[in-house]
């Protein structure tokens, strides 16, 4: 191997070492912001930004509520009442 093919290949990964080594300090230094932490592997659950509630209180009153006049639907446990 000759001295100007060692030249050709050594300089472009001197090059990208120095690349990777700025941006690890920029990153590190908090002047960049980690694009690698936003992403997510499918098998890690994403945080959930919905607040869930235990218990949901229907606002509307029972009495007016719409019922639909052509529905074929009875409800079995409305005999119970």
């Amino acid at each position: 191997m000759n001295q100007k093919g060692a030249i050709v290949l050594i300089a472009p990964l001197v090059f990208l070492l120095i690349i990777a080594i700025i941006l690890f300090f920029l990153i590190s230094q908090g002047i960049i912001k980690n694009p690698l932490k936003s992403l997510s592997l499918p098998g890690q659950p994403k945080e959930s930004t919905i607040s869930l509630q235990k218990q949901y209180q229907n606002p509307f009153d029972k009495d007016t509520q719409y019922v639909n006049p052509f529905s074929s639907y009875q409800n079995p446990f409305d005999t119970l009442k």
